[in-house]
């Protein structure tokens, strides 16, 4: 009997030297001729669950300004994407909110871009290390259900396949990008940017060879506001016009006063990869990356004075209330960046048909440094006092060996073992010239390091026709070390711990028709605290407060059940899910102690369950109108929390209760292409008692976003189009402004 492996998985078994040709991708893809797309058996989609690609084809009929936006069509998913050149664009998926980066895994070419080193906003994949030039195709993998992968897998897996060509290639692009932003504070405006990228690469004999550099200078929306609470001496209070009298998504009155974080970014990336055959039989892939970012984060009063002069501090009377504004409120910052990504793959197949493959990754926080104002404007901005917070040397490790390949007619077996560090090294000192050195003493720091061991078996067993049962397993070992806190005057360490755990995962797949397949999967997850999660904290009477050392995993028991059929023109499919998650880590108020504490915590347990639908057609009523749809509807809910009982029975935070796709691309004339989309994502709480309830700054909205775009192949070679972002120029909150309407012109030439 011959193996009949998951049709969705034919992706992983790629021929020769673990490159995917276009012949092998779906039929959008066959633009990519001449290349060929990298999908190293490192980690490859061979995965019992639900599994969506996006073809090079598909992102170039959409507005893409960086490698994230791949996914912005997908089912039941979002990135935290605030503006173009966001470094913050956190995954949130069925079972993770925009604050839970450490629930996602991104590789590119089989190397990890997930920073694990904190689960949060400041966690979020390296994206800026893959540029859309690169990318031959995406694969979104959606729960715990390979055993190929961590636990971090509970959420979303996206891998990026990258090109290698098979002859000379280059191109050149330039984009403009323009945003019309409005607010009721007084931060509106328009904010401008633009972005040239390049590739060149070339296969000669053995070798091939391709290099992409691209340059990104865009200027952001305000992401947060000067606020002041209602208070101070009325005597000296300053009487200013332009104020705005607001309230906390909680319904606590403020004024704001100030914009904030007005970030002017410059980013530069570059990637070297070079492949060779050094057999028939053997191949190697290396790669070098390189990404700096230079970000100056802008502040701007939004009041004035009697004399019509800014007021950036003091104390303030509006709406017949006195107001104390912070003396930094309105503080400037700067953030400067470089990154290295080194990667060594060798892979290779034996006469019997087994592949294996050894993958090696080094990423380096090179230079990470922020540094900040004490003072807001006029003083701030030209020097003084202030900080510099910095996390050079900080990055991660990873090693994976990997084996798969057919055990008699029936089996196809995988088997692998893996290996990473997490070094996450923090300090802030004071600075005399907050734009200069850190050459002041230090006022705090916290460091430490995680490390896994992982090994792994799965085995896809054809046992008739029409089935084929999945069983696996992942047994990992994770130590947490080196940890400390400090501050001016003292350094205090955590003891080490380790932990091991095995995830077992089983999946059953029945093709019970013709073009029909039923499945149903099964999946335990272990996702371990990060660094940040386990040794940030402050110091008080020469004890660690505000942080628990001894936090336990997150602990997922997840579940999806498949219904697909595919059409002679697309397919459509219905997935049913459920994960329940033991000790959710999430920050939150512990009340049962006095005083209260607020810190990362385990959630005892949350569950989360859903439906959710997806559609795909090509050539629809007239030849040309492809569409796709996609429609979720989650409820995620805390079921218990002893440490924050009123978090009870409420919805958790960030995940909406619906999120819907719809995209229309048609091809008007053969040099003319269009495209429609349509995001919407529903209700949802920012809070884990869901107490906010007022959309406003602060608060998670729930949104309705429309993008268009117009593309003209206008000559040989050559292509312009327009597009836009938000096309309704709909106000929406990630606690911070999402983009506003957003024009996208580029121009593209490509040998």
């Amino acid at each position: 009997m011959k193996i009949r492996p998951l049709g969705f998985c034919a992706f992983a078994l790629a021929a020769g030297s673990g490159r995917l040709h276009a012949a092998d991708a779906p039929p959008q893809a066959t633009t990519l001729a001449p290349v060929s797309v990298h999908a190293s058996d490192t980690h490859v989609t061979e995965t019992p669950a639900v599994s969506v690609r996006v073809s090079r084809a598909q992102m170039q009929k959409h507005n893409v300004t960086e490698s994230s936006d791949a996914l912005k069509y997908a089912p039941n998913l979002q990135v935290r994407k605030r503006y173009v050149g966001d470094p913050n664009a956190v995954i949130s998926g069925r079972n993770a909110g925009t604050l839970q980066s450490a629930r996602s895994l991104l590789y590119a070419d089989g190397l990890l871009l997930s920073n694990l080193m904190t689960n949060g906003y400041d966690g979020a994949p390296r994206w800026g290390m893959v540029a859309p030039e690169e990318i031959g195709a995406v694969d979104i993998l959606y729960g715990p259900y390979s055993a190929l992968y961590p636990g971090n897998s509970l959420g979303t897996t996206v891998l990026i396949h990258t090109r290698l060509p098979q002859k000379l290639i280059a191109s050149a692009s330039a984009q403009y990008m323009s945003q019309d932003f409005h607010d009721r504070y007084g931060g509106s405006g328009h904010y401008n940017g633009r972005s040239v990228a390049a590739t060149l690469g070339n296969r000669q004999g053995r070798w091939s060879w391709m290099l992409a550099v691209n340059k990104l200078d865009n200027q952001g929306q305000p992401m947060q506001y000067a606020t002041a609470k209602a208070g101070g001496d009325p005597t000296v209070a300053v009487p200013v016009q332009g104020a705005t009298l607001d309230r906390n998504p909680n319904g606590t009155p403020r004024l704001i006063y100030g914009a904030n974080s007005i970030e002017h970014t410059v980013q530069t990336q570059a990637k070297l990869k070079v492949g060779v055959d050094i057999s028939d039989r053997v191949a190697a892939l290396f790669t070098l990356g390189w990404w700096h970012d230079h970000a100056e984060d802008r502040t701007r009063s939004l009041v004035r004075d009697a004399a019509g002069r800014p007021v950036d501090g003091g104390t303030v009377g509006a709406y017949g209330k006195t107001w104390t504004l912070s003396p930094a409120g309105l503080a400037p910052s700067s953030a400067f960046d470089t990154h290295l990504l080194y990667g060594a793959e060798l892979n290779g197949h034996l006469a019997n048909h087994w592949r294996w493959t050894a993958v090696a990754s080094h990423y380096d926080f090179k230079r990470s440094e922020t540094h900040t104002a004490n003072l807001a404007p006029p003083t701030g901005p030209l020097g003084g006092p202030g900080t510099v917070a910095g996390k050079d040397g900080s990055g991660w490790d990873t090693l994976d060996l990997r084996s798969s390949g057919p055990l008699g007619e029936q089996h196809m077996l995988y088997a692998g073992l893996h290996g990473d560090r997490y070094v996450l090294d923090s300090s802030v000192r004071n600075a005399r010239d907050w734009r200069g050195d850190a050459d002041g003493p230090r006022t705090g720091a916290f460091a430490g390091r995680t490390q896994t061991r992982a090994a792994y078996l799965q085995d896809v067993w054809s046992f008739a026709p029409a089935w084929a049962l999945t069983l696996g397993g992942r047994w990992e070992q994770w130590r947490a070390y080196g940890g400390l806190r400090a501050d001016a005057a003292s350094t205090l360490r955590y003891a080490s711990r380790q932990r091991s755990d095995f995830s077992p995962k089983a999946a059953l797949n029945w093709d019970f028709a013709d073009d029909w397949s039923l499945r149903l999967a099964w999946g335990k997850a272990v996702r371990y605290p990060t660094v940040a999660e386990l040794f940030q904290g402050t110091i008080s009477a020469n004890a660690i407060v505000n942080s628990d050392p001894n936090l336990k995993p997150e602990r997922d028991n997840s579940a999806d059940l498949t219904l697909q059929h595919h059409l002679a023109n697309g397919h459509w499919r219905v997935s049913l899910y459920r994960d329940r998650i033991s000790d959710s880590l999430y920050t939150q108020t512990d009340v049962t102690v006095t005083p209260t504490v607020t810190s990362v915590q385990n959630v005892d347990l949350v569950r989360i369950r859903g439906v959710e639908g997806e559609l795909a057609l090509t050539d629809v009523w007239t030849s040309g109108l492809d569409l796709s749809a996609s429609v979720a509807f989650n409820d995620a809910r805390t079921l218990r929390d002893r440490r924050a009982p009123s978090a009870e029975g409420h919805w958790f935070p960030r995940i909406p209760r619906l999120r819907a796709t719809l995209v229309a691309d048609y091809r008007i004339a053969p040099a003319w292409d269009a495209s429609l989309g349509i995001r919407h994502s529903g209700r949802q709480y920012g809070t884990l008692d869901n107490s906010d309830y007022v959309d406003t700054y602060g608060a998670v909205s729930s949104f309705t976003v429309a993008d268009a775009k117009l593309r003209w192949r206008f000559s040989p070679g050559w292509t312009a189009s327009l597009g836009v972002d938000n096309l309704t120029n709909a106000r929406y909150w990630v606690y911070h402004p999402y983009a506003g309407r957003t024009w996208l012109g580029e121009v593209r030439w490509e040998l």
